[in-house]
């Protein structure tokens, strides 16, 4: 099975290929959402330790009297 990916450009075309799926020709998969490209420029982990210590940092500067 080949996988393609197209750019539908009219509305007409998107009826067809609705048309080829219902006769069992093609099946239409909808594109899942891109991922940041930033994403895989860091491929570090951070420890529960750390995560832990940047959230109390966060709450820190955020904190306020009420």
């Amino acid at each position: 099975m080949t996988s393609l990916t197209i750019e539908i450009t009219n509305e007409k075309a998107l009826k067809l290929l609705q048309d080829l799926e219902d006769l069992k020709i093609i099946r239409v998969i909808k594109n899942q959402a891109k991922l940041s490209s930033l994403r895989g420029k860091f491929n570090t982990k951070i420890s529960n330790d750390d995560i832990d210590d940047q959230i109390n940092n966060l709450r820190g500067e955020w904190r306020r009297d009420i």
